[in-house]
Formats: C-alpha cells, sequence, structure tokens
C-alpha cells in the first residue's frame, strides 16, 4: 500500500523586470509553513507547477489537491470592477479555476485555503466581497499582519465535515482582507465569524471542503489533515 499523495499548489510572485527576459515572467514558491503542515501527514507531497495547462495529466497521479492561499484576484474574473482589491493578479486565478474544475471533473478531492475558497467560488460562478473593512458593515478585523496574524472565533455549523473534526466554537489564523460574497451552487455553510462573513464551505458531493482561515499556521491543520486524507484519499493501492 502506498502513501496518498497530495498536489499542492504555489503561489505566483513577479520576477524583477530586469530578469523577465532570462527567467521568465513568475517565479513560483510556497511558504514553508504549508511543507510543514503537510509533513505532520503520512503523505507523498507533490508542488504542482503551472508547467502547461495539462490538468488532467497532473491530477491523474494525485488522490487530492490543496489550494493554497495568496493574493487579490483581478475582479473582472467575476465580473466586477477594482473597488479595494490590492494588487489584483489575473495568471495565477485562472490556471487554478482550470485546475479545480478539471479536478471536479475528476472527482478529485479538493482542499482549499484562504484564496482557495475564493477560487473555488469564483470557479462556481460566485463573487467576492473586495475589501471587508469598507464594504462590510461593523465588520471584524480579518487581515492582520504577516508577522502578527490575526486570531478570531470561528463558528463551525452542524451537520458540516467540519463539525465532525473541530468544535462549534474554535480560534482561527487569519490573514485575508477579502471574502467570498455568498455559497454558490452545490455547496454549503460551514463555517463563518461572528460578523457574518463565511469562513467555510463544502460540496454537496463532500468532495471539497474550503476555508478562509489558515490552518497551515494553526492547530486545525493536523486535525483537518487527520479526518480528510482517510476520507478523500481511502486506501491507496
Amino acid at each position: 500500500m502506498r502513501k496518498p499523495v497530495i498536489g499542492i499548489t504555489l503561489n505566483w510572485y513577479a520576477n524583477d523586470e530586469s530578469k523577465v527576459q532570462s527567467y521568465g515572467k513568475w517565479l513560483f514558491g510556497l511558504n514553508q509553513s504549508y511543507a510543514e503542515f503537510l509533513g505532520k501527514a503520512d503523505v507523498t507531497t507533490m508542488g504542482i507547477i503551472p508547467s502547461s495547462e495539462d490538468f488532467r495529466s497532473m491530477l491523474e497521479v494525485v488522490d487530492m489537491i490543496v489550494l493554497t492561499g495568496g493574493g487579490d484576484t483581478d475582479p473582472e474574473l467575476y465580473g466586477q470592477r477594482d473597488n479595494g482589491s490590492i494588487q489584483h493578479r489575473r495568471d495565477r486565478p485562472l490556471w487554478e479555476i482550470g485546475l479545480y474544475r478539471k479536478a471536479r471533473e475528476m472527482k478529485v478531492p479538493v482542499l482549499g485555503i484562504c484564496l482557495g475558497i475564493q477560487t473555488i467560488a469564483i470557479a462556481e460562478g460566485g463573487q467576492l466581497i473586495q475589501d471587508i473593512s469598507t464594504q462590510v458593515e461593523n465588520s471584524e478585523e480579518h487581515h492582520g499582519e504577516a508577522a502578527d496574524p490575526r486570531m478570531h472565533t470561528v463558528e463551525i455549523m452542524e451537520d458540516t465535515i467540519l463539525s465532525g473534526i473541530l468544535d462549534r466554537e474554535i480560534e482561527v489564523s487569519s490573514f485575508h482582507h477579502q471574502a467570498i460574497a455568498g455559497i454558490p451552487e452545490g455547496f454549503y455553510l460551514a463555517a463563518k465569524s461572528p460578523d457574518g462573513l463565511i469562513e467555510g464551505m463544502e460540496s454537496d458531493d463532500g468532495l471539497v471542503v474550503a476555508v478562509q482561515w489558515h490552518p497551515e499556521r494553526d492547530f486545525t491543520g493536523p486535525l483537518l489533515l487527520e479526518s480528510l486524507i482517510p476520507r478523500f484519499c481511502g486506501d491507496t493501492e
């Protein structure tokens, strides 16, 4: 029996203009916290490099994928004008939307984290709140600083996959100024913050779990993997 293979997406960093001609427009990388997060599970981890759009070949060799966090998505991709987005990107979201849609077609399970839940929502026809602090009345602070992440309470909904893993109320690591504006068709609410923002959703078929917080930075990460890997991957041969 082999270990489950988990594919994880990488962040896209803009290369210096002086290096683009020699090295290309993008650098691809991942915060060590994600490596440590997956390193605690008995799995084989593979970075999914955006070398092509042959998503099927990439997905045929993994048992599940993790869509990681990152920067803002170009609001044109969800039918809005810029209204508080910060240095939004188009290349990575477009590529990961394609990867996600092929994963759904192939029934490859998906765990979405932060930008991941937003990418899933956009791929499913949803919208984003572009800036929580200016567009959500009486909102909590969700962003914090990279060196001092914000911790806040999240309520886990009853009768969800997350409710079988986590307590009803938990403190999570939060680092986002955007959020999904609603639950897309085929999904249901799995977690919310006290100000009413969506913090988690799950697909009706049970193959997608997505959270707005950062489980790779708090206690929820190992608990999620411990439960989701056998659920998603089952026995591997």
